[in-house]
């Protein structure tokens, strides 16, 4: 009977120990979570600073999480075609999204209701853009090469800003937690214009050798990353528009996601070659590389610590990246920043 009980025990501990392990085994190296969203590609990843979520953009649908305990939330239904594009309103309650479907929807993200649906663009809509106090907020196309500007009102209510804005730009439009806005012109792809309310606009040619993939800015509007099919990221300071701080170089496929993380201190960077990458913008030298990706990046942001995300000394905690297949991981910042 005891003979029995002794491997009762040690049979337990074994089954532990195998599903412990087996646990560990499906979570790449400094993966603290993984998320198998399952409907399709996924294209981009908004985050809620104030609170604390974010939304993964998968084929026709936006899931929102917690980013204390990558939990599921809700889900946003709606879209008839690929979600492009979402973003928050600064306070997190609403989300605007944009998609193949050539609509707009404006989202109450606590309760999954759709507020409103937009079908003025004639193409699809491929960004889109909050302005800083949330009342305003920008759509872009590549229909006629137009941006459009705006307004929400009181009660779910939003109208256009003086119609259509006509501007001989096109492709990307960035934001990043709000106000700030950046377009490639497709006919020189080299020569980007980059417009920030309030801090007016800037120019810089590029040194890629290749077409600009991807562009984004710091909320402080002085300072920009572009990634190019040619695998190499630039980052730039509005002082100096002639040439970059940083070439970074490292991945061997196409640039196809960035993202700054809340102090400027790192830059994230997905890319085709499905390999994530943490550079210091100190130095200007890659830290760390996250590996498990099945398929190529097709999008990157930093989540902020929680406790510090009101102050000065907030910093990123994870990164969160979505690939092709479906599947987005949570690496783990702490311990790449406690041994750098």
């Amino acid at each position: 009977m005891k003979m029995t009980k002794l491997a009762s025990c040690i049979l337990l501990l074994t089954v532990a120990v195998f599903l412990t392990n087996g646990l560990a085994e499906d979570l790449p190296v400094n993966a603290i979570a993984r998320i198998d969203v399952g409907e399709g590609p996924v294209n981009v990843i908004a985050y809620s600073r104030s609170a604390n979520r974010f939304a993964v953009a998968a084929a026709n649908s936006i899931h929102i999480y917690d980013a204390n305990t990558y939990k599921e939330l809700i889900v946003l239904v709606g879209h008839t075609d690929l979600v492009s594009t979402v973003a928050f309103s600064p306070n997190g309650k609403r989300l605007v999204s944009g998609s193949l479907d050539r609509t707009m929807r404006l989202w109450n993200t606590s309760t999954g209701k759709l507020i409103r649906t937009r079908e003025e663009h004639t193409a699809p809509v491929n960004s889109v853009a909050f302005s800083a106090n949330g009342k305003r907020f920008w759509s872009a196309s590549r229909e006629n090469n137009t941006i459009r500007s705006w307004h929400v009102r009181d009660g779910g209510r939003w109208s256009s800003e003086s119609s259509t804005r006509d501007v001989d730009l096109i492709t990307i439009v960035c934001s990043y937690r709000g106000g700030v806005k950046a377009t490639v012109p497709s006919e020189a792809p080299k020569h980007c214009i980059v417009e920030v309310p309030r801090l007016g606009t800037w120019r810089i040619t590029t040194r890629h050798e290749d077409s600009v993939n991807v562009l984004t800015l710091y909320p402080d509007g002085k300072t920009l990353a572009t990634g190019s099919i040619d695998k190499t990221i630039e980052v730039w300071n509005k002082a100096d528009t002639d040439k970059p701080l940083y070439t970074l170089i490292g991945h061997t496929e196409s640039i196809t996601a960035l993202d700054f993380s809340v102090d400027a201190k790192r830059l994230a960077s997905g890319s085709s070659d499905k390999t994530v990458r943490l550079w210091d913008l100190a130095t200007g030298q890659a830290i760390q590389i996250f590996i498990g990706h099945t398929g190529e990046i097709g999008a990157v942001i930093f989540l902020e610590d929680k406790a510090l995300a009101e102050i000065a000394l907030a910093k990123g905690k994870a990164v969160a990246s979505g690939d092709s297949d479906g599947t987005v991981f949570i690496w783990d910042m702490d311990k790449i920043t406690a041994s750098d």
